[in-house]
């Protein structure tokens, strides 16, 4: 089976941290909890990937506050 190479990009959550407006880690996570940012685990290490954070970027987060 041939398998295309993949040029997905990983950041780490410092990294996309800024890159998101400067959402912080803690805000990050806590969505990731939520299950609003889907992530890429190698390990303990949590990333996000380029398109994910593109995602981010043109839908935006929901609000925390808002638990039902």
């Amino acid at each position: 089976m041939d398998r295309e190479p993949t040029s997905t990009k990983l950041h780490s959550l410092t990294d996309a941290s800024p890159e998101l407006g400067g959402t912080s880690v803690w805000t990050l996570r806590k969505h990731i909890a939520q299950g609003n940012i889907r992530v890429t685990k190698l390990g303990r290490r949590v990333f996000l990937t380029s398109e994910e954070i593109a995602r981010i970027k043109l839908e935006g987060l929901p609000s925390l506050r808002s638990r039902k």
